[in-house]
């Protein structure tokens, strides 16, 4: 009797599996920097027009959070249809396209703009940065009197990935107790 049920677990696992695939797929479809939604209108006409406004969001993988901005589209892009849109904004997911409001979204494997960055530079020194520029870490501060030699092997590792603090004094106070 215990093997007909393990059997029957079996079987309805591996059906469940084969049900769920498809469903993961079809969730992870929208995901990249794949067109979104937005490409139902590619073909419709609509254009930007000069008052349009952009509004971005940017996901922090490394944090969770995520920040809007809104901007008027660029000059050059009034009159623009889905196609050049999308051409211009290439690292985008366009998720609605209307003649006067344009949303996109972009995941960036960075912590956001509200944290403090303890990492090692490519120079090898222990620096502070934070996300200055929405896509890229600025360095605030070089600790020279630290080397990479000072931490264990584990500190070492989560330095060389980048270490996410609150603030710039809970980032000192870290190095300071290591």
């Amino acid at each position: 009797m215990e093997n007909g049920r393990s059997g029957r677990r079996g079987i309805a696992l591996a059906a469940a599996l084969l049900l769920a695939v498809p469903a993961l797929r079809e969730t992870n479809a929208g995901s990249g920097n794949a067109p979104g939604p937005a490409l139902d209108a590619a073909g419709d006409g609509v254009r930007a027009s000069e008052s349009c406004q952009v509004i971005q969001t940017m996901g922090f993988s490394r944090c969770g959070h995520s920040v809007t901005r809104r901007v008027r589209i660029p000059q050059e892009l009034a009159g623009a249809d889905f196609r050049e849109v999308q051409a211009h904004y290439s690292v985008w997911r366009i998720e609605k396209f209307a003649a006067d409001q344009i949303e996109m979204d972009r995941e960036i494997p960075l912590f956001c703009p509200a944290h403090r960055v303890l990492s090692v530079s490519e120079a090898g020194e222990i620096v502070l940065t934070w996300n200055a520029y929405g896509d890229g870490m600025a360095v605030e501060k070089t600790y020279e009197d630290r080397s990479v030699g000072d931490f264990t092997p584990e500190e070492q590792e989560k330095l060389l990935s980048g270490m996410g603090f609150d603030t710039r004094e809970d980032a000192e106070a870290w190095l300071q107790a290591h």
